[in-house]
């Protein structure tokens, strides 16, 4: 008799089904394209439920969750899931993110050929009778430069199989280190736009966040050269789609290869309008290997998980958070968000991060008394970890796969315990290292039960740990801080706080809470400022 039961809605490979059912205790309903109020009706039966894109998994699909353990996406996205609802439930919740690396690499050099070399274009006048040569006048990969933006999984890969044509490749991530880069036979700069000026086509490899949301536009473009080729087959918003139909309908640029947009499906819009925008409908993991794999990816997985074996693609964790007391999870909540401070502020490429766990609320029994099973990091080095890397790659980063992502990057990560630190006796400590500096951020809960960052390197602060920020580093002089006010007046930016540190006489550091979007003209008027010497804008 079957001990687990799991759910299919989905057409899913056969490979990937298969794994289920010859683990001999798993029985295995497949309902393909069942309605939401019937799966609604029969969910709670099941200890695992698989889904893609057409089942949308909703906070009231969820209200009589059954035996529900599991909810599985036989995909990359988990746009269709509602995780916090499934992490309230007590729900695991898994997709597959390697499954289709491959099949994303393989249809970004389809793309990049196909503009390169305009097939598409010539393929439809052939097959409408005409037999105009000159009209498809190409460009040769070989010899040229390929930028690429963003070096993670598919970036490498598009790297690898870009330098088998020949080319030259040159890429921007970072948070990749120099010897990952090294070893992929890539040059590693040092700013997106020591790219954008080098390459002759260039590939985007990145997440849309809101740091590489309109990441190119008209600005970014007219710095590249003159016919360049550029390649989105990532997320949609990368590139701004207006600003790309104008350069290349001015000429500016050659071609364009685009599989994913703003907003899918397509329907009317300009890019469809220019012969030498070349599109396709999102088909990145559109390849029966890539189907394959993410099944057998994500019912390994959720055999695993259901038998208590480990498994990694998991994004979220509800049951690390929830066996911890109200303020030991002010505490996890606190230094997810001081690993987002870091990762905003910190210059260069994360080699190393360290987490210290200061005075007896963080003993090792207690973390044994807590947890009834182990973790590869104590839970505050999972959420500083996942706070981290949140801002820096191209999948969803949850407790569960954080450490592993940190692994694949070369990250060394380090946990230390210590009785007192400085003058605090209770502290969370971060100490990144990256190939350019160190930063440390400490933070503690105080009795109103908000995290407050009272350690930035050598300065003292007492920072809620929530909102947006502008954080600057000046010479501790006269005049600055008016200035600063006088910048966020003209730009009407609302000073909702101000947080100062300084050494006297040397340098000084800020923090200005505020109420309203700060938009690149403020920020760059701030840096003008005499006496400043960075300047950024922090969201926690």
């Amino acid at each position: 008799m079957a001990n687990f039961d799991v759910l299919i809605t989905a057409h899913i490979s056969e490979q990937g089904v298969r794994i289920l059912e010859e683990s001999g205790d798993i029985n295995v309903d497949i309902k393909a394209d069942i309605n939401a109020e019937d799966l609604k009706q029969i969910i709670g039966n099941y200890d695992a439920v698989i889904t893609r894109s057409g089942t949308t998994v909703t906070e009231d699909l969820l209200e009589n969750p059954g035996k529900l353990k599991i909810i599985g996406r036989a995909g990359v996205g988990l746009d269709n899931v509602d995780i916090e609802a499934a992490s309230k439930k007590g729900i695991i919740v898994m997709n597959a993110p390697t499954g289709n690396t491959l099949a994303a690499t393989e249809l970004t050099m389809g793309m990049m050929l196909a503009a390169v070399r305009k097939i598409p274009a010539a393929n439809n006048s052939v097959k409408h009778k005409e037999w105009n040569r000159k009209k498809f006048m190409g460009i040769q990969l070989y010899g040229r430069t390929l930028g690429i933006v963003g070096l993670g999984r598919i970036g490498g890969n598009v790297a690898i199989r870009s330098k088998s044509f020949g080319m030259k490749v040159v890429a921007f991530d970072p948070y990749i280190k120099k010897s990952r880069a090294e070893g992929l036979g890539v040059t590693l700069c040092e700013s997106l736009d020591e790219v954008l000026e080098q390459a002759d086509v260039i590939t985007f490899h990145t997440p849309l966040t809101d740091e590489t949301k309109n990441m190119i536009t008209k600005e970014h473009i007219d710095k590249m050269k003159d016919d360049v080729v550029i390649v989105n087959c990532a997320r949609g918003g990368i590139v701004n789609e207006d600003d790309l139909y104008d350069s290349v309908k001015s000429g500016k640029v050659f071609s364009a290869a685009v599989d994913v947009f703003m907003n899918e499906p397509l329907g009317d819009h300009k890019l469809l309008e220019l012969d030498n925008i070349f599109v396709t409908p999102h088909i990145g993991a559109n390849t029966s290997e890539g189907q394959r794999d993410v099944a057998i990816l994500i019912c390994e997985q959720i055999d695993n998980a259901l038998h208590g074996r480990s498994y990694e693609n998991a994004v979220n964790i509800p049951f690390m958070k929830s066996q911890l007391s109200i303020e030991m999870q002010k505490y996890f909540e606190m230094i997810e968000h001081m690993g987002h401070l870091v990762a905003q502020v910190i210059k260069g490429r994360v080699e190393k991060i360290e987490v210290t766990m200061v005075g007896s609320k963080f003993e090792e029994d207690f973390f044994e008394r807590t947890f009834d099973i182990p973790f590869n990091y104590q839970p505050f080095t999972v959420a500083a970890l996942r706070g981290y890397l949140e801002h820096s790659v191209r999948e969803t980063v949850s407790y569960i796969n954080a450490s592993f992502i940190a692994k694949d990057r070369n990250i060394d990560v380090v946990e230390t315990r210590t009785s007192s630190y400085g003058k605090f006796n209770d502290l969370l400590v971060i100490k990144a290292t990256t190939d350019k500096e160190e930063k440390v951020v400490g933070g503690t809960v105080f009795p109103d039960g908000l995290g407050r960052v009272v350690v930035f390197d050598e300065f003292y602060l007492d920072m809620v740990s929530e909102g947006t920020y502008i954080y600057f580093k000046n010479h501790d002089k006269p005049g600055i801080v008016g200035r600063v006010g006088t910048v966020l007046g003209e730009h009407s930016i609302n000073i909702a706080g101000f947080e100062l540190s300084r050494m006297k006489g040397g340098m000084a550091v800020s923090f200005v809470s505020v109420d309203n979007e700060v938009s690149n003209e403020a920020l760059k008027d701030l840096i003008d400022v005499d006496g400043i010497v960075e300047a950024k804008v922090v969201k926690f």
